[in-house]
């Protein structure tokens, strides 16, 4: 039984028990990114004296948040918390998640001043068998806007860069928790999915894990260097600053940064989309290539792949649904196809412009063709294993959510309680199952990458010939090809939609 008190590299670190499960909170991977590092690389952690006491969360990554003050947060944000479950001397598989928020929000630290995580992993860690480690990362215009180009001071790729320098840290430290540094599974959701994405593509980070688990990715949420510099440029001009100018950056205060941020979301969301106002950008060195057409011939991992029945329905809410801005919009959806496949594949939502029909063609065109997409490609080299997850409850279905995006995370993270209690009212038993089988699942996957255990339905790889895709409900099965109408009307597109 692992002691509450560990022993590592960079010095001794204390926890608690929580529900069986030891819980190391709050433990710094890097050091603060401020001053002098701030829009600099992650740097190593000195050691510490004395015994750390991870026993609390730390605050968020800086954002912006409708709730919430801004003093909830922080740029001191590198850290990350660990659930260790009973365990013999073998050591354990180690899951790392990476929270979405579109790059831009979020985080594994609490939700309010010296709360709770929305990522609670002691009933996780003991349902899965596994060591889960959840990270922060720098966020918006402090991980995911690149002004290197300008000046000296800054560097690029931060966000990402955070992400990696926290799994190098596990590969040093998590043996000391009784972890497997061979067996490592990364794993997230929206731009937490888009992260494992990046990471495939990433030369230097393919030693560093074993598995990868991608739920509810937005694989085209990525920059090419031309719209990088771009975006960057505007948010100078909204800062007020010549690109001259911009080590002024660093002296700004938060609010004046955070204010430019908005300024620059409004205009991500009038210009492009389906893309992230902050995204990691495929400059062909860093990150080599879009995930859904990189050669993925030698990367021989595992994968695990899915997105949600209805995941446009929460989408919807972030356009205003003028007369001109669904005109724009259906303009710039398909921008990079030929104009007449772009009316074509308008024509097969014909209820168009009505919210539900343009609900739907997000979740089409952001999600479930992309994902498909990767899971061919991926197929012909290593198993992959496809999901999708349909069960809305109650109160979901009356507010037309439905299986939307993120409706998965209220199962899979046991979220029953505020503030997520109101949506699963008169579901809480059907959660609780279906969370349970889900940690079992991607339990299985990361110990053995194979999903699979007995009682359970029998969820077989994916490929071209039978295009097995695991339905999660309130019961699961395993169907062949479930969206191959939708899959045909794409057919004859394999590159970016959008």
């Amino acid at each position: 039984m692992l002691s509450n008190i560990v022993t590592t590299p960079f010095g001794a670190i204390e926890g608690t028990m929580v529900n069986g499960t030891m819980r190391f909170l709050g433990i710094p991977y890097a050091k603060a990114p401020v001053g002098a590092l701030r829009f600099r690389e992650p740097q190593p952690v000195d050691a510490w004296e004395n015994t750390y006491m991870a026993n609390q969360y730390r605050k968020d990554p800086m954002q912006i948040h409708k709730t919430l003050s801004i003093d909830c947060y922080s740029e001191d944000c590198l850290y990350l918390n660990i659930w260790v479950p009973p365990h013999a001397d073998e050591p354990l598989p180690v899951m790392f998640w990476i929270p979405g928020g579109a790059y831009a929000t979020g985080g594994s630290g609490a939700v309010a001043p010296e709360g709770p995580s929305l990522y609670e992993c002691d009933t996780f860690a003991m349902n899965t068998g596994c060591i889960v480690v959840t990270v922060s990362y720098r966020l918006n215009v402090f991980g995911f806007l690149n002004f290197s180009s300008y000046s000296e001071r800054f560097q690029d790729h931060l966000g990402m860069k955070d992400i990696l320098f926290a799994l190098q840290w596990l590969h040093d430290v998590i043996g000391s928790f009784g972890g497997d540094t061979e067996n490592i599974t990364i794993f997230g959701q929206s731009a937490g999915a888009g992260a494992v994405s990046a990471i495939l593509c990433i030369d230097e980070a393919k030693t560093l894990f074993h598995k990868a688990i991608l739920q509810s990715n937005c694989f085209e949420s990525f920059y090419t260097p031309q719209e990088e510099a771009e975006i960057t440029e505007k948010y100078l001009a909204f800062l007020d600053l010549e690109p001259n100018q911009v080590d002024e950056i660093l002296e700004l205060p938060v609010t004046q940064l955070m204010q430019a941020s908005k300024k620059l979301d409004d205009y991500v969301l009038e210009h492009y989309f389906a893309r992230c106002t902050f995204c990691p950008v495929v400059d062909g060195k860093f990150i080599k290539d879009f995930p859904t057409i990189a050669a993925f011939q030698d990367l021989k991992k595992p994968i695990l792949v899915g997105s949600n029945k209805d995941e446009g329905n929460f989408l919807v809410a972030a356009y205003k649904w003028t007369t001109k801005e669904i005109a724009d919009l259906q303009q710039r959806i398909f921008h990079r196809i030929a104009p007449e496949k772009g009316r074509q594949l308008l024509a097969a939502y014909p209820q168009l412009p009505q919210k539900k029909a343009f609900a739907s063609l997000l979740t089409d065109v952001m999600y479930t063709m992309p994902k498909i997409w990767f899971a061919e490609h991926l197929s012909d080299y290593q198993d992959v294993y496809v999901y999708r997850y349909d069960y809305a409850t109650p109160i979901m279905k009356i507010i037309g959510l439905g299986a939307c995006h993120a409706a998965e995370l209220l199962p899979l993270f046991n979220c029953r309680d505020k503030p997520y209690r109101t949506l699963c009212r008169g579901a809480e038993h059907t959660i609780r199952n279906i969370g349970i089988r889900m940690q079992h699942y991607w339990g299985n996957f990361a110990r053995t990458g194979n999903p699979n255990q007995d009682g359970m339905v029998n969820w077989k790889p994916y490929n071209d010939q039978q295009r097995h895709t695991l339905i999660l409900g309130k019961k699961d099965r395993l169907e062949n090809d479930p969206d191959r109408t939708l899959r045909e009307t794409y057919h004859d597109l394999s590159r970016l939609l959008i």
